[in-house]
C-alpha cells in the first residue's frame, strides 16, 4: 500500500489512512474503529499511561487514548453521532471504553482497502467500504434505532451554521422545544450533549478550510476561535495532529 496519507470526510464519518503514527492523547466525539494494516498491530495508550496492543479495536466517544501504530499502516473509520453505525458500534461497545473486535477476512474486501489506501477508489465506493467494515466485524448486530427529526434538524443546523451564534432556547424555540428538554432530548439520542457535537462540528469544518488551503487565522475566525494558537491546540487534542501536517502532510477529501 502506498505511504500517502489519506483523510476522506463525509457529513457523518471520515476514513483516514496513513503509513504509521504515533499520536498522545486524543479525544474525539466520533466512535472509531481502528484496523492494523500490517502485520505488527498498534498500541492505545489511556490517560494512566497503561498501554495494550491490538490488530482491531473500538474506541467510544470522548475516551482519551494515545495511539502507536510505528510505521504499520492503519485504518482509522469514525462514526458520527447522527450516523446509524455510530449505534451499532455503540451498542457492542456498551460501557467499555475500548475494545478488541475481531474482522472476518471473507467479509473483507481487501482490494477496496487498498485502493482507498490508494487513493484510486471511487466515492460511492469509498462510501460502501465505510458501511461494510463495521458489518464485518465478527459480533456486529443491526439495531433498531428511532430518530427524532428535531434532534435531526438541529444537528444539521449546528454543522450548516458555523460559527452558531443562536442560543439554546432559539435552537428550541425552532422545533418546538424548550431550551432545558431540546438539551436532554438531544443528549438521549444521539449520546453527545449539543456542546461536544457543536465543537466536533467545528473540529470538521476546521480540516475543511485548513485542507483548501485557506490561512488559519481565517480558518479560526470562520469556526468561532478566539485565535490560530487556541484552534492549533484543540486540533491536536482531537486528531493528533497539526494543522501544517493536515494541508501538506496528507491529501483530504470532501465527500
Amino acid at each position: 500500500m502506498a505511504q500517502q496519507n489519506r483523510l476522506y470526510v463525509w457529513d457523518d464519518r471520515f476514513l483516514y489512512l496513513t503509513g504509521g503514527i504515533v499520536s498522545g492523547l486524543t479525544q474525539r466525539h466520533t466512535l472509531t474503529l481502528l484496523v492494523s494494516l500490517g502485520d505488527q498491530g498498534f498500541e492505545l495508550g489511556d490517560a494512566q499511561g497503561q498501554r495494550q496492543r491490538f490488530t482491531a479495536a473500538l474506541v467510544g466517544n470522548q475516551t482519551p487514548r494515545s495511539l502507536d501504530a510505528g510505521l504499520e499502516p492503519l485504518l482509522s473509520l469514525n462514526f458520527d453521532p447522527q450516523s446509524y453505525e455510530y449505534h451499532c458500534l455503540a451498542a457492542m461497545l456498551g460501557r467499555r471504553p475500548v475494545r478488541s473486535v475481531i474482522l472476518m477476512p471473507d467479509r473483507v474486501d481487501h482490494e477496496a482497502v487498498r485502493a482507498a489506501g490508494e487513493g484510486r477508489l471511487e466515492p460511492a465506493g469509498l462510501f460502501r467500504l465505510t458501511t461494510a467494515l463495521p458489518r464485518a466485524l465478527s459480533d456486529y448486530r443491526p439495531i433498531r434505532m428511532p430518530m427524532d427529526m428535531r434532534v435531526s434538524h438541529i444537528a444539521q443546523k449546528i454543522k450548516k451554521e458555523l460559527p452558531l451564534t443562536s442560543t439554546l432556547e432559539q435552537l428550541g424555540a425552532e422545533v418546538g422545544l424548550s431550551a432545558h428538554r431540546l438539551w436532554h432530548l438531544f443528549s438521549d439520542k444521539l449520546g453527545i450533549s449539543i456542546k461536544s457535537y457543536t465543537l466536533w462540528a467545528r473540529m470538521r469544518r476546521a480540516v475543511e478550510l485548513i485542507a483548501q488551503g485557506v490561512p488559519l487565522s481565517m480558518v479560526a475566525h470562520d469556526v468561532g476561535f478566539s485565535d490560530a494558537a487556541h484552534l492549533t491546540r484543540t486540533l491536536k487534542q482531537f486528531f493528533g495532529l497539526t494543522p501544517s501536517f493536515l494541508a501538506r502532510g496528507m491529501e483530504v477529501r470532501m465527500l
